[in-house]
């Protein structure tokens, strides 16, 4: 018997096999080939973040949607192989190691090389292998500024290890505030303006990401 070559691997009979294959074996071949369909054919999720991260994932795989609903769809398929992780997320605690695909979708993983928390607006997601950078997207503090909630700053000396996200809408004050003194994930008072201090996510690209579609509408 031979391997199929699609992405099962089924054991089938062909002309070249045919003399050389056992009655006995071949039976046994086709009974795992039948196991094989009927759990690639039942495995079912939620949605496709539900697959385990860190494997890859071949091309033109699907996935069957467990819970179809009218206006959903029957399942997804994934149109291009590579590593599956779930999309960057705002406001998540990020450990060493956890890895993520672009948002919005650029083809790529990226893995958290420095722990950290994602700020409210996705980064710009940087391609080329290996290539490290801040899960950065904010401007150096300005004195007597008007900040709203949710805008970020850096400090004036240009470092990105930490952030500083406004919680309190207000204006800031007339010198920048001792950031250092400041312990990560508390806040601080400037002007009107209050602060909280927050570790910058590094990531780096580690790969090519896996890009799951829905197919098959209920109508």
């Amino acid at each position: 018997m031979e391997k199929s070559n699609g992405g099962l691997e089924l054991d089938i009979v062909t002309n070249n096999t045919f003399d050389n294959d056992d009655i006995k074996e071949t039976i046994v071949g086709y009974g795992k080939n039948f196991s094989t369909i009927e759990k690639y054919l039942t495995e079912a999720i939620e949605k496709p973040e539900d697959l385990p991260t860190g494997q890859v994932i071949e091309g033109g795989k699907i996935i069957w949607n467990k819970n179809p609903v009218i206006g959903g769809y029957v399942g997804w398929v994934n149109i291009r192989e590579g590593l599956n992780a779930p999309s960057w997320k705002p406001k998540v605690n990020y450990t060493v190691g956890q890895e993520i695909k672009a948002k919005p979708d650029n083809g790529n993983i990226y893995r958290c090389v420095t722990a950290g928390k994602s700020m409210v607006h996705s980064p710009t997601f940087l391609v080329g292998e290996g290539v490290e950078f801040y899960d950065a997207n904010g401007n150096k503090w300005f004195p007597n500024y008007n900040y709203q909630v949710n805008d970020v700053i850096f400090a004036v000396n240009g470092s990105k290890l930490y952030y500083y996200i406004c919680e309190t809408a207000g204006i800031t004050g007339t010198s920048e505030p001792i950031w250092s003194s400041v312990l990560p994930s508390s806040t601080v008072v400037d002007g009107s303006v209050v602060w909280r201090k927050e570790a910058t996510v590094k990531w780096k690209q580690v790969g090519i990401s896996s890009e799951f579609r829905p197919f098959g509408k209920v109508e």
